[in-house]
């Protein structure tokens, strides 16, 4: 199999299920039922307000800004079907001066004199649709709304400089919210004029969140996955802080002051996408066979045995069966989901797990993996 194919760059949907990239309208539908038109937008100006205001995040709580975002990916991988795959559902045109009130009487022949200086394309009808995924990828629209997801939640990786994760001037970024919200009312309005679709085969559904495969991981990476997880390690993670950042973070999931009292939500975000790559790497090697090559084994000191919480003497000798546990456990696409859904509940003031034990079961099965990748891989 190509996995290239899965490259996490270029056009291809990520936050989508398979009946939903086979009917991209039940996902207008499910988002235009939860949010107004008016309420989107003002969601999405929220959003763009708390990338500049310190702390702005506590107002609203950050699981009210982490759903803005999922709306807002699946919105744009929707819309991105309908553009591509159903362009007749997406044929409903803006004009450019639909929102300019004509001037009557006298003034309309005194206004003849500035039109040297209009825009010639003023009355020119303008495709939202095309002109916003004909500017860049799908990939990099997406990933530039992350950004600003992690610059409203404080992520403290971003401290140092964080409008530099940006690569754009604050001109453009009022410029992308513009062009955002130009694509909320386009989805509402197609919605609103579009009747029912029936599900029809397409090409993108390969893609599914709810099928496994790699998201994570650009061409260079899904070539050489153990090297990915090597790097992530030494520039994003440190491996010896694992046991008490899953700790911390299942403290999270039932403390419901635990933001009031501390900072920096979108480090959970972060995070999460660390641990999705890590689950990439090892299951694209087990599917390669690349993962049984390593068969090197280790003289653990005292001191680098002291590392592994969760692996036992066993799992120490043969890490393998650690990470054969992890994938018998629960498929690949669904240990992401949980890490989605553990995401949702840890930013909540409000949600909990539903079933503790079973919760503290899975991030056991998870503390393994890592324990085990790192073992095998650095």
């Amino acid at each position: 199999m190509n996995y290239s194919t899965f490259c996490c760059y270029g056009n291809r949907v990520s936050s989508l299920t398979k009946q939903e990239i086979k009917n991209p309208l039940s996902v207008l539908e499910a988002i235009y039922t939860r949010r107004s038109l008016k309420t989107f937008k003002e969601n999405l100006w929220d959003l763009f307000s708390s990338i500049y205001r310190d702390q702005q995040w506590r107002k609203k709580g950050a699981a009210h800004f982490n759903r803005i975002y999922i709306d807002l990916i699946k919105l744009v991988d929707a819309l991105w079907l309908i553009y591509t795959y159903h362009p007749k559902l997406g044929n409903s045109i803006i004009s450019s001066h639909s929102a300019t009130k004509t001037t009557p009487g006298l003034m309309n022949n005194f206004n003849i004199i500035f039109t040297c200086r209009q825009r010639k394309d003023q009355h020119t009808p303008k495709n939202t649709l095309r002109s916003f995924y004909k500017s860049r990828s799908l990939s990099a629209i997406k990933n530039n709304i992350y950004s600003y997801l992690q610059l409203a939640l404080n992520a403290s990786y971003m401290n140092c400089n964080k409008f530099a994760y940006f690569a754009l001037s604050e001109y453009n970024v009022v410029d992308d919210f513009l062009k955002i919200e130009r694509l909320i009312e386009q989805g509402s309005n197609i919605y609103n004029n579009s009747s029912c679709q029936k599900s029809n085969p397409c090409k993108a559904v390969k893609f599914a969140n709810n099928t496994d495969h790699t998201t994570s991981l650009s061409k260079e990476e899904i070539v050489n996955p153990a090297n990915s997880i090597r790097n992530l390690y030494l520039h994003d993670l440190r491996f010896e802080q694992t046991y008490e950042s899953l700790k911390i973070w299942e403290q999270s999931f039932y403390d419901k002051d635990f933001w009031a009292k501390t900072d920096n939500p979108g480090n959970i975000l972060f995070f999460s996408n660390c641990i999705k790559q890590v689950i990439d790497c090892i299951w694209l090697m087990t599917q390669t066979g690349e993962i049984d090559t390593i068969t090197e084994k280790r003289v653990l000191s005292r001191s680098r045995k002291r590392q592994f919480f969760a692996l036992n003497k066993q799992e120490l000798n043969q890490p393998l069966l650690a990470i054969k546990s992890f994938f018998e456990h629960k498929k690949m696409h669904e240990w992401k989901q949980q890490l989605d859904e553990w995401t949702d509940i840890s930013l909540s003031q409000i949600v909990i797990p539903k079933d503790k034990v079973k919760t503290s079961e899975d991030l056991e099965y998870l503390l393994k993996f890592v324990e085990a990748t790192h073992l095998l891989t650095c």
